[in-house]
């Protein structure tokens, strides 16, 4: 692929009622049995070595990244290795995968074959749901086909893309979409960095994603709703992480659908990152060390 363009940090736009949280940081409380992160990963997780050089070219490949709209880089060295999609934030109609462009050079200098992934964005005149859902499925197949995987894939996603990355993890093969790809759309690991997991509680803020108010297309709403879906994957492993200066995005998100996950019978840990706000939650400083330590464990 082409060399990458010079990097740039998109702020995240949120709409409706989280554009309408204070941005300024509010500490949130502590919680019994969390685990608490600062820069670091909780010291029960080894610390991963320092991160090796690598390409900044994909190796040549069969598949199209055009296809699905991503940008993709295979590490140097010998394969196959483990893929990671990121899905970047930006409130469901705004943003692009530079926000994720740093956690994304960190997850490839730590030998992660990495697919950094646009997907629809909603607009008045059409709705997010369910073409993003379908596109950030068929870009899980393409990282599990392409010949440099090994064939498992971890979701990561921040912010809305995190809620739309929860749903790909936990009902992605009910949206195959046109996707050129085989397998499932579904994968094997999801990172939630300061995730919306429950939508009834963000009312019309997130009313273009859906195409509608929840009062209109209810059954759209709940099948867009990860929290409502938390037990339809046992099989996912998942780590949920959240800022205890957040300021956009409550704590209650983070930790009632990890609730959800565990008594739904999966495996989920639970990660509070010190001093974090909303849009630091993907700065590998903060969480890329905890992020690669928990893919490798």
């Amino acid at each position: 692929m082409a060399r990458r363009p010079p990097r740039r940090v998109v702020g995240l736009v949120l709409v409706g009622v989280l554009a309408a949280c204070s941005a300024a940081a509010e500490r949130s409380p502590s919680t019994t049995g969390e685990r608490q992160t600062r820069s670091a990963p909780s010291t029960t997780i080894t610390t991963p070595a320092a991160p090796t050089t690598t390409s900044r070219v994909a190796s040549p490949t069969s598949l199209e990244p055009a296809e699905i709209n991503a940008e993709v880089v295979v590490p140097e060295g010998e394969g196959p290795f483990p893929a990671v999609v990121l899905v970047h934030g930006g409130g469901w109609v705004t943003g692009d995968p530079s926000i994720m462009d740093p956690l994304a050079d960190y997850l490839n200098a730590n030998g992660f074959l990495t697919v950094n992934t646009r997907y629809t964005l909603a607009t008045l005149e059409h709705p997010g749901f369910p073409a993003a859902i379908e596109d950030v499925g068929c870009a899980v197949r393409f990282a599990s086909t392409h010949p440099d995987s090994d064939g498992s894939v971890a979701v990561i996603g921040h912010s809305a893309g995190a809620h739309i990355g929860a749903i790909v993890a936990l009902t992605g093969d009910d949206y195959p979409g046109g996707c050129p790809y085989p397998g499932s759309g579904m994968p094997d690991r999801f990172i939630g960095l300061a995730g919306p997991y429950d939508v009834s509680r963000l009312g019309l803020g997130v009313a273009a994603f859906f195409g509608g108010g929840p009062d209109r297309i209810p059954e759209v709403w709940d099948a867009g709703n990860p929290l409502l879906h938390a037990g339809s994957n046992p099989e996912l492993d998942s780590l949920i992480m959240y800022g205890d200066q957040d300021g956009l995005v409550s704590d209650r998100f983070a930790l009632d659908f990890h609730a959800a996950l565990v008594d739904s019978g999966g495996v989920a840990l639970l990660e509070r990152v010190e001093g974090a706000r909303h849009n630091e939650m993907h700065d590998p400083s903060l969480v890329g060390d905890l992020i690669v330590t928990w893919l490798r464990r």
